[in-house]
């Protein structure tokens, strides 16, 4: 009868001294869960880094594109094959500053005809195209603009 009481004694002195908490592999396999679910979240942080680099291209090559065709826009009539034939075919713009350094080169394609739509016209279509000399994934292709231009000239 002694042996059961000791033998109690001794387990209910064991369970005193075991603390909770949690094992070795409790706490790899959580480990293992949070690093799953960190790789995702990089992930998504690298797609939306690269996706608004794209946006910024295009945003970039937009401007470009208007600034170009408000220059044709501002030319006289006679003059416009001449201004845009003078136009240079790679732009770089962005900043050059240390912690900003974020310039971007476009090709830009300027060209000047008579509209085929109309005949013996004094009516020019001036198209703008640009595009990223180093197009990335997001960067969606070229940006194209479009204007008609006639001559302030009535008749013939």
């Amino acid at each position: 009868m002694e042996d059961l009481k000791t033998k109690d004694n001794y387990v209910a002195r064991r369970e005193e001294k075991r603390q909770g908490g949690f094992t070795i592999i409790e706490t790899v396999i959580a480990l293992c869960v949070a690093m799953v679910v960190g790789f995702g979240a990089i992930s998504l942080f690298i797609f939306a880094i690269s996706y608004n680099a794209g946006a910024s291209d295009r945003a970039r090559a937009l401007a470009l594109a208007q600034q170009r065709l408000e220059i044709l826009r501002a030319t006289t009539y006679a003059n416009l094959p001449a201004t845009a034939a003078a136009m240079p075919t790679k732009e770089t713009v962005g900043s050059t500053a240390s912690p900003d350094y974020d310039q971007r080169t476009f090709n830009v394609t300027t060209t000047v005809a008579d509209d085929p739509a109309v005949l013996n016209s004094h009516q020019k279509v001036i198209t703008v195209t640009v595009t990223p000399a180093f197009a990335g994934r997001w960067t969606g292709g070229s940006v194209t603009l479009r204007c008609y231009r006639s001559e302030n000239k009535m008749g013939s």
